[in-house]
């Protein structure tokens, strides 16, 4: 009989588990299937020792079992106690597990760690709590609250949800693409509109302390087991947007107009409240960046975290800083084309 507890005896037909507190009963099911009817006997009588009485499966012929004399599914041999038979995928010389291997083992953990290797090779995601469920449906509300602030029509094209994909560098708490954004647009506006991608030569309106916070001090790691869905990539990605659509058409005319609907975007970017972050803050990497009020250096984390986004909020609140150079160097190369 297995050990006390929760241990069981376990043999295999190809990948599949053949489980049973008595081993003999184990090998049985596995000689049966390999058609070797001698060596069932033999294990069918142990057991009806063990029992005290005889068995009803005594009529274990092939067509009784429900195997077809051609089964592709490993067996035993009689005369060597060992697999002998062939199966998908296996050739039919390749050695098999003998008798003695069937195994007394920890059912419970061996199918934890079983489903776990199948989610890594199938990619699947373990299944959401209802506590997951209502995180996700949180942010999802977070996220169409902020993107509607400047796009009232905006809706979700694909549902959010926590794909348990991590990032090998970690997760910015605050987005990198702020260090690199006006630069890009003035760039991309050189490239649609003159064809050219000349350097203005202005500086970012960061500082380097403050650049490097973003890119390697504001950075947290997610592991596969804990929760995470990327919104900000979301937000970000529409405010961004809009944002350069913004200034592309205030470098074509630097109307008021113009003028008012960028900083409609900015003051809407900058924005935030007890549930809104600002639209370049990913607020599940700026919680783990914190840690908890009571942990020690968190209130020093936490004002670290505040003024680099006290930093990024006045460069975007800025904006004419950086696009009032942009715009009469461009007016300078226009003349001299």
């Amino acid at each position: 009989m297995a050990s006390a507890g929760n241990l069981v005896w376990v043999g295999f037909i190809d990948d599949l588990p053949v489980v049973g507190s008595v081993k003999e009963a184990v090998e049985w099911v596995l000689a049966v299937q390999a058609d070797d009817l001698a060596l069932a006997k033999a294990k069918l009588e142990v057991i009806d020792g063990k029992l005290g009485k005889k068995s009803k499966y005594h009529d274990f012929s092939r067509s009784s079992s429900g195997y077809s004399s051609d089964s592709t599914c490993a067996g035993y041999s009689s005369d060597s106690s060992s697999f002998s038979g062939s199966s998908p995928g296996k050739s039919a010389g390749q050695a098999a597990m003998p008798v003695a291997s069937v195994l007394d083992m920890n059912l419970a953990a061996y199918i934890k760690e079983v489903v776990g290797n199948k989610r890594q090779q199938t990619g699947r995601a373990p299944v959401q709590s209802g506590t997951d469920q209502r995180k996700v449906q949180q942010i999802r509300d977070m996220t169409l609250q902020k993107i509607r602030r400047i796009n009232q029509n905006f809706q979700l094209n694909e549902p959010l949800k926590d794909d348990h994909k991590r990032s090998r560098r970690g997760e910015h708490v605050i987005n990198n693409g702020v260090i690199t954004f006006y630069h890009k647009a003035v760039e991309d506006f050189m490239k649609n509109t003159y064809r050219q991608l000349n350097d203005l030569g202005i500086d970012c309106l960061l500082d380097n302390n403050t650049r490097d916070a973003i890119q390697s001090e504001l950075v947290v790691h997610f592991s596969e087991d804990e929760f995470y869905i990327n919104a900000n990539g979301v937000i970000y990605g529409q405010y961004s947007q809009a944002l350069k659509q913004a200034l592309t058409n205030w470098l074509t005319e630097p109307s008021q107009e113009n003028s008012e609907e960028v900083s409609r975007i900015v003051l809407a970017m900058n924005e935030r409240d007890n549930n809104v972050d600002a639209a370049y803050v990913d607020p599940l990497a700026r919680d783990k960046y914190i840690g908890r009020r009571n942990d020690r250096g968190s209130q020093q984390r936490q004002q670290r975290f505040e003024t680099v986004r006290d930093e990024v909020a006045t460069m975007f609140t800025n904006w004419r800083d950086y696009f009032n150079q942009a715009y009469a160097k461009i007016q300078e190369m226009r003349r001299n084309m």
